[in-house]
């Protein structure tokens, strides 16, 4: 823990390592925080003034059905078709499902992908979070270990449970993360945006820290100078003092606190986005992006089963969760996320990305739901330099395989990294995360 109250003192072979760690504040920070910033400043210079691409991944935790979202097949029959209609866009000649009413009036604002395909048909598929099944590193470590980020600002933030904070069962989004980089390269986790005070275990930081606290851990910043006059400029010392300065820093930082303090916002535009978790996700989302966070992922609540997009039809009757809850609340804050970016002129810089571990069964099953189907589904990709109102590729009249362009998880991978600034031909640090594969030429053009 750390000591305020005794004097910093030395043994006769000088500072322990041990010492300078508490000094360092390792017991209060983690060493997560400042082996990350470690690791941001060897891999790049200060960043430049101009703002790169930030990404916001929408995890549908449990595989969304491409037919009551993006997808619809209003020609077949009753038993693929499905309960629902499908709607007119403000695109002309484009289509979705009636339950995303608001989603329909913004397609000129994003694109869709609707000849996805992998062969996983298992809840454990990492593919469309790493681009493969046997890789563990996420997106946003890639992206973290790559490019350059704001120091001020954690890079990769993860919204929702994680393993051991509330999940009641295991997910795909709990399996990735830093992988091979190490802990190092894990997102700083936020497991509820909700709540009046939003706690960021990583930090042990609160939202409404006070000003005790906050003079103690300067009163800290100035032990660590002290410590390091004495100890001389030793480079390794300076290093560690560098490091862990910033990561201090960042734990007082006022623009680190308010960009997590949804209270900051005003009610009126929360409402906009949706009383719910998913909702209020979004705008903390909106507000990492605006204040320097290169990666944040939203996971779509934490039980498969009840919660997620995982309708089978068994846990409640036919596609009840579909009509009442998930429908309704992507429609909301998806469309209040892409128009409050716009509106602020950030949608531009920061790619949206929504996407599942798969889609649904082709034909109704005997509990009125659909059933895991990978080798044909649709996601969602806007701004980052994404065309609007673009549909990429098509599956067949049941829904069921690609008809025409299939893209992979490798290229959606790519893709995602060509937004990001990642030179996805001529960059060899990306080679392992994406083998031979090239983003996905309607939507980055070329």
């Amino acid at each position: 823990m750390l000591e305020f109250a005794h004097a910093l003192s030395r043994t006769c072979e000088g500072w322990t390592r041990r010492r300078m760690l508490q000094v360092a504040g390792i017991d209060l920070l983690g060493i997560s925080l400042a082996e990350t910033l470690r690791s941001q400043d060897l891999l790049a210079a200060q960043a430049t003034p101009k703002r790169e691409t930030s990404c916001i991944f929408i995890w549908l935790n449990g595989g969304p059905s491409h037919f009551e979202t993006f997808d619809p097949k209003p020609k077949a029959n009753d038993s693929v078709r499905g309960p629902y209609a499908a709607i007119n866009t403000d695109v002309p000649g484009v289509q979705i499902s009636e339950l995303l009413p608001m989603l329909a009036s913004r397609v000129s604002k994003y694109s869709v992908i609707r000849s996805m395909s992998h062969k996983n048909t298992s809840h454990g598929s990492t593919a469309m979070l790493t681009g493969f099944d046997n890789k563990s590193e996420a997106f946003g470590a890639v992206a973290t270990k790559i490019k350059r980020a704001d120091n001020a600002m954690p890079p990769y933030v993860h919204i929702g449970s994680t393993p051991g904070e509330g999940s009641k069962v295991s997910s795909n989004i709990d399996r990735v993360g830093g992988g091979s980089f190490g802990p190092a390269f894990n997102p700083i986790a936020v497991r509820d945006p909700s709540g009046k005070k939003v706690e960021l275990p990583n930090f042990s930081l609160s939202a409404d820290i006070s000003a005790d606290r906050f003079q103690q851990r300067q009163n800290l910043l100035k032990a660590v100078e002290n410590a390091r006059a004495e100890l001389g400029e030793s480079p390794a010392i300076g290093r560690m003092d560098a490091y862990y300065r910033k990561a201090i820093e960042m734990l007082t930082s006022t623009r680190v606190r308010d960009a997590f303090d949804l209270a900051k916002e005003k009610p009126t535009l929360r409402m906009q986005y949706g009383a719910n978790f998913f909702g209020q996700a979004c705008v903390m989302a909106r507000r990492l992006v605006e204040a320097g966070t290169r990666y944040i992922q939203i996971k779509w609540y934490d039980v498969v089963a009840f919660d997620a997009w995982d309708c089978h039809g068994a846990e409640l009757p036919g596609m009840m969760r579909m009509e009442q809850q998930l429908c309704p609340r992507l429609d909301q804050g998806l469309s209040a996320l892409l128009d409050d970016l716009d509106d602020r002129g950030l949608l531009e810089s920061t790619l949206v990305v929504v996407a599942g571990e798969f889609g649904r069964t082709p034909k109704i099953n005997k509990s009125g739901a659909r059933d895991h189907w990978p080798h044909c589904f649709s996601a969602l990709m806007a701004g980052g330099g994404i065309p609007g109102g673009t549909i990429v590729g098509a599956s067949d009249a049941k829904g069921a395989y690609p008809s025409r362009r299939p893209i992979s998880p490798t290229e959606f991978a790519a893709t995602i990294y060509n937004r990001l600034g990642i030179d996805t031909t001529g960059d060899l640090r990306i080679r392992p995360f994406i083998n031979n594969a090239l983003p996905v030429r309607e939507l980055v053009g070329g």
